[in-house]
C-alpha cells in the first residue's frame, strides 16, 4: 500500500500536456544593413503544436510586429538601439486555441 500512495502524485503530474519548446534553434542572417536599417531573416524549427509565430522588434522604431504560421519570416527595416548596432526582437509562439505556449528575446549584432 505504501508503494501505491508513493507513486500517485507522479502519475497526477506526469498525465499533463506536455509540449516539445518551440524556438529551439533560431537561426538570424542579416541580409542587409544600410543606413541604419536592416532586413533580417529568422528561421526555427517547426513545432506541430505551434499554429502561428509572432515577430517583434523592440528597438525598432516605429515597434515593427510580423505574424506568419510557417517556420521562418522576413523582418525589414529593423533598427539598432541607438548609437549601437544590437538588434532586440522577441518571438511568441501561439498553440491551436490561441493561447501563447512560449516568447522569447532574440539579440541580433548587426555588424556581425
Amino acid at each position: 500500500m505504501r508503494k501505491l500512495v508513493f507513486l500517485l502524485p507522479l502519475l497526477a503530474f506526469s498525465m499533463g500536456i506536455a509540449y516539445a519548446e518551440p524556438f529551439e534553434n533560431i537561426q538570424t542572417t542579416v541580409l542587409d544593413y544600410t543606413n541604419d536599417k536592416a532586413t533580417i531573416k529568422i528561421t526555427w524549427d517547426q513545432d506541430e503544436n505551434t499554429s502561428s509565430y509572432q515577430i517583434g522588434c523592440v528597438s525598432c522604431f516605429p515597434n515593427t510586429v510580423k505574424s506568419t504560421s510557417e517556420n521562418s519570416i522576413i523582418i525589414s527595416n529593423v533598427t539598432p538601439f541607438p548609437n549601437g548596432s544590437i538588434v532586440m526582437l522577441y518571438a511568441l509562439a501561439y498553440d491551436f486555441e490561441n493561447e501563447m505556449i512560449v516568447a522569447k528575446q532574440i539579440f541580433v549584432n548587426l555588424t556581425q
